[in-house]
């Protein structure tokens, strides 16, 4: 995983060239970590182990503890120091190979501290190291994820300075946010208003009652008054029929009397008329 990410920002291509520092060798003689044979089952590719002439001098000058790494250090293969004639300290001299940039596009496996935390900080450096008889590839380094970035934002069209700006102004818009954020009340939210409930209307609150025992006497006055309308209005239409059936009864009798007293006078012409 973390060589793909070296493979693909900085054309990290095989047959890599690994170059190792003096206690790198020691500790993968005491664990017994064959370097030629494991190292590449690490890569997953074939891996040239390297040392400078420095490292070499450095181990011989070790002594006795240091001879066996010695003897496996002859049998690598053999870079040329970045730095001027003449022999330097061992980590002097790696630092100068790494460079500022690693153009030599070289990994490096180093056990001392400080010239590890040296390579962390060049881009395009992958580091080694052995950890209780386990050999590590770790991960990039700020420097080396820095560099990427600032690649892929070259390809897209944004320099250093305009991402800063981009950058200042998204955090501008955050800011403003939050103080939104902070003026709203804080408290329950109101319900959705499709799933309130209509209010009920509350009605008019009426007179207070009165207790039944002292309302039972206006109660009787307020039911005789009606019987006694109802009463009235009962007999005025009794009247009226009354005298319409009256004023027909006059009439009947009148249109007889009329018929009467025609039928007479017919009866007398026609013996008047018989006389003659």
């Amino acid at each position: 995983k973390h060589l793909e990410f070296y493979k693909l920002n900085f054309a990290l291509t095989p047959p890599y060239k690994l170059a190792v520092d003096g206690e790198f060798i020691q500790q993968c003689l005491r664990y017994k970590i064959h370097i030629k044979e494991q190292i590449p089952k690490l890569f997953q590719n074939t891996v040239v182990p390297c040392v400078t002439k420095c490292t070499v001098s450095r181990l011989r000058r070790a002594g006795n503890q240091y001879s066996g790494a010695a003897i496996i250090a002859k049998r690598f293969e053999r870079i040329q120091c970045s730095h001027e004639k003449g022999v330097k300290k061992e980590e002097e001299c790696l630092r100068a190979l790494v460079g500022k940039r690693n153009e030599l596009k070289i990994c490096f496996g180093a056990q001392v501290v400080s010239l590890r935390n040296s390579i962390r900080k060049v881009p395009a450096a992958p580091l080694l190291y052995i950890r209780e008889g386990v050999p590590i590839f770790e991960a990039p380094s700020k420097a080396s994820q820095y560099e990427s970035k600032e690649k892929s934002s070259a390809k897209v069209g944004l320099s250093s300075t305009e991402k800063k700006k981009v950058q200042e102004a998204i955090e501008e818009e955050k800011g403003k946010q939050e103080k939104l954020l902070r003026r709203k009340r804080k408290g329950p939210r109101e319900p959705n208003p499709l799933s309130r409930k209509k209010k009920k209307t509350h009605k008019v609150a009426s007179a207070p009652k009165k207790d039944k025992k002292e309302s039972k006497p206006e109660v009787q006055a307020e039911i005789t008054v009606q019987k006694e309308k109802t009463v009235s209005d009962a007999e005025r239409l009794r009247r009226m029929r009354r005298r319409r059936r009256g004023k027909k009864k006059k009439k009947a009798s009148l249109e007889e009397k009329n018929d009467g007293d025609g039928k007479e006078d017919k009866n007398e012409f026609s013996l008047g008329e018989t006389e003659q």
